[in-house]
């Protein structure tokens, strides 16, 4: 089994990468850790906005530990692993990749994506997510936020989870200039 981490600014291309490992292994397991944080605030009947999101991860991880959501995600691996990649989306902590790297050893990979600023705030116009900001102001914001500008320890802190990145992928290119990327790195992947 191969764990494979992803993490990485905002709109840096983070769900790209996710689809393409997704399609380029046929056994393969996807796990978000936005959708651990999604379930708590449904029950918790709170709108599924991103202001949300960060408040009850940062609350999940000062509660039960820096590794919950990723300790929480991989309970609901399947028991037959032998051949299977394990894709854990939205690594945003550097306890998680700690809690990964203890428990998986060399089977866990942490891939890095990141993009010039401008580009990913252009990105985000683009893709018209509800929710997203929409002055480059507001995108700084958070994405400092995000990087862990005055953060607690529990808090996100991308940046930081980026330097402990075993792949930093730059996309700055086109989708296949990024598949490219990838696909060298799979093999690498897969040959490890």
């Amino acid at each position: 089994m191969k764990i494979i981490g992803i993490t990485g600014t905002l709109a840096s291309g983070k769900t790209s990468v996710k689809d393409f490992f997704l399609s380029r292994f046929s056994s393969s397991y996807f796990i978000s850790l936005s959708d651990i944080i999604k379930e708590e605030l449904l029950k918790e009947g709170k709108e599924l906005k991103r202001e949300n999101f960060i408040e009850k991860g940062n609350e999940l991880r000062k509660r039960y530990g820096f590794q919950i959501l990723v300790e929480v995600a991989t309970l609901t691996l399947p028991k037959n692993t032998n051949n299977l990649i394990v894709i854990i989306d939205g690594v945003r902590n550097p306890g998680e990749v700690e809690y990964l790297k203890k428990k998986f050893g060399k089977n866990f990979v942490l891939i890095a994506v990141d993009a010039p600023k401008e580009l990913r705030f252009k990105r985000l116009l683009e893709r018209k997510k509800e929710g997203d900001p929409q002055t480059f102001e507001e995108f700084n914001e958070i994405d400092e936020t995000d990087n862990g500008k005055n953060q607690p320890e529990y808090g996100q802190r991308v940046g930081e989870c980026l330097k402990l990145a075993d792949y930093l992928i730059i996309n700055d290119g086109s989708l296949d200039e990024l598949n490219k990327k990838l696909e060298k790195i799979s093999k690498l992947i897969l040959s490890s």
